[in-house]
């Protein structure tokens, strides 16, 4: 029977001494990375929780942990404004390193789906994409392209060279890396019925799947949404809202195609399934609700703020893990049959 599982793995003091703040989960590799507020990163396994490597990346917080897609035994890290590489064969010391791309606090780092590329997003409001194919690494473009911080960067999946990014400016900017003027910029949509608004509508985090064609955002205000994408005119097209945090959404995750994660300061954890019907079909740039079915899995009461969440499938195709970091030093991991 369908349920949800709840582990508290990682005992203060095992794993970190402060603060988690990221957190991303291999569902090939079957490996978990993690980082913290002072700096310490952790490889650990996620099903016996065995640390299998603990280092020091500098002093600054750990904003951003994430595996290479193509590369499996690569992972990146954003520390303050630096972002390095590591081999897990060999983490002594970091394999390449961009150390003057970035003059303020990286946010969010994300690979493409080929493994090649790199994009970084920082507390100025630039995106970033950098070749991480070869050494050392090269910076391809850079664009201030929110008026202050960007709190979140994904990629398009399916259009290369195209990313999504969300900020402190309340605006989502899709674009072509190689464009100065954006594709299409989106903002909260219009306040529906039965929708409360909790807080100003900053964008905390935007979430893609590299097999699906839909993006979540999560707003201050509490609000997510969901978006489909049409074609290269008409870009991403809202479809509706899931389901809504109070005080703030603040991280949002698709751990597969139609799996959506949603964590908010509210310390609720809301899982939708998205449902979409074969014949469903863009027409003329819009989509209507009937052609959805949005069902909620489940709304879990963490009991604290959440930083972040990942999560894919955990040994089989029939059960999926989350796991997420909260203001605690230990990390959670909640397992779904």
């Amino acid at each position: 029977s369908s349920g949800i599982n709840a582990e508290w793995p990682l005992r203060p003091g095992d794993h970190h001494e402060d603060t988690v703040l990221s957190v991303d989960f291999n569902d090939k590799e079957q490996l978990c990375i993690s980082g913290d507020d002072v700096g310490v990163i952790a490889v650990w396994n996620p099903s016996d929780f065995t640390c299998i490597r603990k280092f020091t990346a500098g002093s600054d917080p750990i904003n951003a942990v994430t595996f290479n897609l193509r590369k499996t035994k690569s992972i990146y890290i954003s520390s303050g404004p630096l972002i390095y590489e590591y081999d897990l064969r060999n983490m002594d010391n970091p394999v390449a390193s961009i150390l003057d791309l970035h003059e303020d606090e990286v946010n969010q780092i994300a690979t493409d789906d080929k493994g090649q590329y790199l994009i970084s997003c920082d507390d100025e409001g630039y995106v970033c994409c950098i070749d991480v194919s070869r050494q050392p690494f090269k910076c391809v473009s850079k664009y201030q392209v929110h008026e202050n911080i960007c709190s979140s960067v994904q990629w398009v999946p399916g259009r290369t060279a195209e990313v999504v990014s969300g900020g402190m400016d309340c605006k989502i900017k899709h674009r072509d890396l190689y464009k100065y003027h954006p594709l299409k910029t989106i903002t909260e949509p219009t306040v529906q019925e039965g929708i409360h608004i909790y807080n100003p509508p900053f964008v905390n985090s935007i979430a893609t799947h590299w097999k699906s064609r839909y993006m979540t955002a999560a707003f201050n205000s509490g609000r997510v949404g969901l978006w489909r994408l049409g074609s290269r005119k008409i870009g991403y097209v809202f479809v509706r809202d899931l389901p809504e945090h109070q005080n703030g959404a603040g991280c949002a995750t698709m751990i597969n195609p139609n799996i959506v994660i949603t964590g908010g300061n509210d310390s609720f954890i809301n899982m939708s399934y998205l449902e979409v019907p074969e014949e469903s079909r863009e027409t003329n740039g819009t989509e209507t609700a009937a052609n959805h079915k949005d069902s909620v899995i489940s709304r879990l009461f963490h009991g604290k703020k959440i930083n972040w969440l990942s999560g894919g499938n955990f040994e089989s195709d029939k059960q999926f893990s989350i796991f997420v970091a909260d203001e605690s030093q230990t990390i959670t991991k909640y397992l779904y049959r």
